[in-house]
């Protein structure tokens, strides 16, 4: 007779084979699908990271470049198996990676577990330090992997060309960003089989691909006049109480950028730490109504369309009924009649606002344009802005008619300018702006060269020259920047003094202050002798300084262009450019206190 817990007893044991039995049935057919999974794995695979292509200044010194850095951890296991005593590998490892002894021989004593078998101990770029832990002499349990550290030879000079990487080792700005795809280079593998230690079993490698290094980038910036640019900047913005400050030096034949500033700056290897309005590069990634450097454009386009000469007089009277809303000149009272030429050396707004609004929106839309405004140069950086140049030249209301042509209601980024000035110092043809020399792999080829391209022939040569030579007067005595004047040298440069507009207002007392000069201006000179002395435009120098409370030297003239004479007496001196003007020169009046920023 049976009892009244048979049933039980036999069900009860059921309710744990019938899912152990389930269990088991899945994985065998688990297993016979991938026989991987379940079993020992004794497949090994291990990636090859690339090293980072170096990047170069002009003359090949390295400003960044990739050094192998080693993680280290610590592998109780393998320690515990090794013939090598355990005391004696914890000694060598403290030693090594400066970890106390007592640390190590905790994790080496931790009980099997998750992340028992690799445990961090250091990371170290020390060559010594590497040798000594591969050293199966000295140390055992210690696994390692290569990776590589990304080095910044010049710590905050140059940093908004160079950029930075991220952890991943992803370019995140500047060269590092626009030529992350050739400089991060190609990775490579080695796989095959290991042991039951999990150590690579060499003779049974199926596959070795080595990593290919990244190409290199050489830039067309000089090192040394980088250092000048950047300590004549930061002495700028400091002695006359801007918020921020750029500056450019381009080569006048070529249009290679020699140096480029921007303040403020950040350190490269603090990047992903530092606030946004540090890593704006502003002299080609900012846009900013320039004011009056306008001028020598307008000026261009005058005497390329017939309208006006140098010589040409114009009325100062601001109410003439034959225009409308002429813009102001403050408190300059002129003479009655004034010259195109004058009222390029005194800036005239109204005398510009007048020729501009003769020549119409047409002309001056178009002449700006052939001169690059409202589009990128092309310059081999990432965020390059467009600047502000309508295009709906047909809808442009009769005030900006005169507005436009003296830089208000337009915006620029300093390449544009730079570029723009570029164009005049070269008889009118630009060239495309550009900091890269080239880039070439690691087998040597070159897989890309900058500069030698031209954009376009703007204007005549006669325009340019004429041009140039109504912008000698603005650094000389009675101009608005005799504080840019550099003895020996003749300057073809013109000041801006822009008031600063946000949401479509001026804000009173804020300006952005600009002075842009080419040097030498590349017209013949005659000394006091009555020799004739001719150079060749060599370089233009642009600087702005941006201010965002009151200050008193907030003028293009009294600010921006003594910083241009401080960087252009050095650069003058440093590239040895033979001057135009001996005559001025006189060694017991030099001004040596100007070198006194340029320390290295």
């Amino acid at each position: 007779m049976a009892g009244r817990w048979d049933g039980f007893r036999f069900w009860a044991p059921m309710l744990f084979i019938v899912p152990l039995c389930s269990w088991v049935l899945y994985n065998l057919i688990i297993s016979h699908i991938n026989p991987q999974v379940g079993g020992n794995n004794f497949n090994f695979s291990k990636p090859l990271v690339p090293r980072r292509g170096t990047i170069y200044c002009a003359g090949g010194r390295p400003v960044a470049e990739s050094v192998p850095l080693w993680r280290y951890f610590l592998d109780p296991a393998s320690m515990s198996t090794a013939k090598l005593s355990k005391e004696t590998s914890i000694t060598n490892i403290a030693s090594a990676l400066g970890i106390p002894k007592e640390q190590i021989r905790r994790m080496s004593n931790r009980k099997a577990g998750k992340g028992w078998r690799h445990q961090f101990l250091a990371e170290s770029d020390d060559p010594n330090v590497f040798s000594l832990i591969v050293n199966r002499k000295k140390v055992a349990g210690v696994a390692i992997e290569d990776l590589y550290r990304r080095r910044y030879l010049c710590g905050r000079t140059l940093s908004h060309v160079i950029g930075s990487v991220n952890y991943e080792g992803v370019g995140s700005c500047g060269i590092e960003q626009r030529f992350n795809s050739q400089l991060r280079g190609t990775p490579g593998r080695i796989e095959g089989f290991k042991d039951a230690m999990g150590r690579e079993i060499r003779d049974r490698r199926t596959t070795s691909l080595n990593a290919i290094c990244g190409d290199s980038v050489t830039l067309t910036v000089d090192a040394n006049l980088q250092y000048a640019t950047e300590a004549a900047l930061r002495w700028g913005v400091a002695e006359f109480g801007a918020d921020s400050g750029w500056c450019i030096v381009m080569n006048v034949k070529t249009g290679a950028i020699l140096s480029i500033a921007s303040l403020p700056d950040f350190h490269p290897e603090n990047y992903g730490k530092e606030e946004d309005r540090v890593k704006i590069n502003r002299a080609m990634a900012y846009n900013y109504e320039p004011g009056s450097v306008m001028k020598v454009f307008t000026a261009a386009a005058a005497i390329e369309y017939g309208r006006a000469t140098p010589n040409t007089l114009v009325n100062t009277d601001r109410y003439d009924e034959r225009y409308y809303k002429l813009p102001g000149d403050g408190g300059h009272v002129w003479p009655k009649m004034m010259s195109m030429k004058d009222a390029i050396v005194h800036s005239s707004n109204i005398v510009m606002g007048k020729l501009g609004y003769d020549l119409g929106p047409q002309k001056i839309y178009e002449t700006y344009r052939r001169f690059g405004f409202g589009e990128r140069t092309g310059i081999e950086l990432p965020g390059e802005q467009y600047g502000i140049l309508r295009r709906d030249w047909q809808k442009w209301d009769k005030a900006s008619w005169s507005r436009i042509p003296i830089g208000q209601g337009i915006s620029v980024t300093a390449i544009q300018l730079a570029s723009a000035f570029q164009t005049l110092a070269n008889d009118g043809v630009r060239m495309r702006p550009h900091i890269v020399e080239s880039v070439i792999d690691a087998s040597g080829r070159k897989m890309y060269e900058g500069g030698g391209i031209i954009t376009n022939s703007v204007i005549k040569a006669w325009t340019a020259r004429k041009v140039r030579e109504m912008m000698l007067g603005v650094s000389k005595y009675g101009g608005t920047a005799r504080r840019a004047r550099v003895k020996g040298y003749s300057i073809a440069g013109k000041t801006g003094t822009a008031q600063k507009a946000r949401g479509g207002i001026y804000l009173p007392g804020l300006y952005c202050a600009t002075y842009a000069g080419i040097i030498p201006s590349g017209l013949p000179q005659t000394d006091m002798d009555g020799n004739v002395h001719e150079s060749d435009p060599e370089v233009v120098i642009l600087v702005s300084l941006d201010f965002e409370h009151r200050a008193q030297y907030h003028q293009g003239g009294n600010s921006s262009a003594v910083v241009f004479r401080k960087l252009a007496k050095y650069t003058m001196r440093y590239l040895n450019v033979t001057p135009d003007r001996p005559d001025e020169i006189d060694i017991d009046d030099e001004d040596d206190e100007d070198y006194a920023i340029f320390e290295f």
